[in-house]
């Protein structure tokens, strides 16, 4: 009964959040200018993946949080902490939802310029727009410019 009060109240407050944030406008996206052998890209999923070591994400708080995935790490390194969508294909192969083993040998065989140092794990599930919007995306916007990214890639859970 707890749950299913708990679930009523996180969707009243996103709901609310989204009507008070949702509306909110991001910078236009640009045209990329470069050629593809000469992007540097990142990626982001919201599928829930972390390094192993990493703290799993708190799913039934909505955990808004944001880890940094180094773009080499081995997909034996990842897991995934995500209970609203089913992960049993990404348990067997994380590439499905965060194809980190693609995008490297795109990279190695250069049909792009190559990799970010760090690709972003998140988890899909956040009633708190406001903590998304004003935490989580400068964090991510920050470091994204920090390394001079062109393009980012992004997969949902």
């Amino acid at each position: 009964m707890i749950v299913k009060i708990k679930e009523w109240l996180f969707k009243r407050v996103a709901l609310k959040m989204i009507k008070k944030h949702g509306s909110k406008q991001v910078e236009t996206l640009a045209a990329i200018d470069k050629p593809m052998d000469k992007w540097k890209v990142s990626f982001i999923t919201t599928a829930g993946v972390h390094l192993k070591e990493d703290e799993p994400f708190d799913v039934d708080s909505g955990d808004w949080g944001v880890r940094f995935i180094p773009s080499h790490s081995d997909p034996k390194n990842l897991e995934i902490t995500h209970t609203h969508y089913d992960t049993s294909s990404a348990d067997k192969d994380v590439n499905c939802v965060f194809p980190i083993s693609s995008l490297n040998h795109l990279a190695e065989k250069k049909r792009i310029g190559k990799l970010a140092p760090t690709f972003y794990g998140m988890m899909g599930y956040i009633p708190r727009v406001d903590k998304l919007l004003n935490v989580s995306i400068p964090i991510i916007l920050e470091n994204l410019k920090k390394e001079k990214v062109d393009v980012v890639l992004l997969s949902p859970g």
